[in-house]
């Protein structure tokens, strides 16, 4: 259903903002009974527990990605009314405080870590100056198959409507992860680059920033173990901290829609700003 999925590109868009019932019927052009049957029919959540979810667990994103951020700073950016509310609904879901998820799960992942090996020499990473990028998007789930219908897709569409340059550039951005969000409900932005003006696609935009490029290759899984080691070990020494708020990206430098996604090249890109 494109306009539920509409919608869930909307809600990341407007995290922190009044995302009641109503207010998102009233963006669906649908009243709330038909807009709570027909979101809990393709997604398997009703609204509000699929919002509370998405913002708990942007919340782990958050407590592990930016250790000095406070709680309460967290609790609020992702859409909480107060620390006290927050504190609620994490220790309902986790069982634990903030503080205590953020120290077991940092934890964790420095033992994780450590018994990475990565071949830098095999994936060097860089830093440099990012272009503004202007995307078409399709909202999917982190699994290879899923990602490449995403960008089958986009492909078509963009295509049908001329939009395609002669070397269309392929982008993706990362939702979740599979350390804080069950792997299933991961969810991945897929986009395609496009400089002209276009409408009957979601738009997804980010303006120039620095960024720690990261090449990769192989499955989801060696991108993300190498991804968490340049976080969490490579990061702190080197004078930058990431952006807050903005999800890292991979960048698809030469797509052959005919190959599996773990056959292509990626840059993974991640925004980062000085200490």
């Amino acid at each position: 259903m494109e306009v539920i999925d509409n919608i869930l590109h909307y809600i990341q868009q407007h995290f922190d903002q009044d995302l009641s019932l109503h207010n998102l019927a009233a963006q669906a052009h649908y009243s709330p009974y038909h807009f709570h049957r027909l979101f809990r029919q393709r997604v398997g959540e009703a609204p509000k527990q699929y919002l509370l979810r998405l913002r708990l667990e942007k919340s782990c994103k958050e407590l592990i990605f930016y250790p000095y951020k406070s709680v309460y700073a967290i609790a609020i950016d992702c859409g909480f009314s107060s620390q006290s509310v927050f504190a609620r609904a994490f220790k309902n879901k986790y069982q634990l405080t903030a503080e205590q998820y953020r120290e077991q799960a940092l934890s964790a992942i420095r033992e994780k870590t450590a018994a990475v090996s990565p071949e830098v020499q095999q994936y060097p990473i860089s830093i440099t100056r990012s272009e503004s990028l202007h995307l078409a998007c399709e909202l999917t789930f982190l699994q290879e198959e899923h990602i490449m219908q995403a960008f089958k897709k986009l492909h078509r569409w963009a295509a049908a409507h001329e939009l395609l340059d002669q070397h269309p550039e392929f982008y993706g951005v990362f939702l979740d992860t599979p350390f804080t969000t069950a792997l299933a409900q991961c969810r991945y932005l897929a986009g395609i680059r496009l400089r002209r003006p276009f409408t009957g696609r979601e738009s997804y935009t980010t303006g120039p920033m620095t960024i720690a490029q990261i090449p990769v290759m192989g499955a989801l899984e060696i991108a993300m173990d190498y991804t968490l080691y340049v976080k969490h070990r490579w990061l702190p020494e080197s004078g930058y901290r990431l952006i807050q708020g903005n999800p890292g990206y991979e960048h698809i430098t030469s797509m052959d829609l005919s190959k599996p996604y773990s056959q292509h090249t990626r840059i993974i890109c991640m925004g980062l700003q000085p200490e």
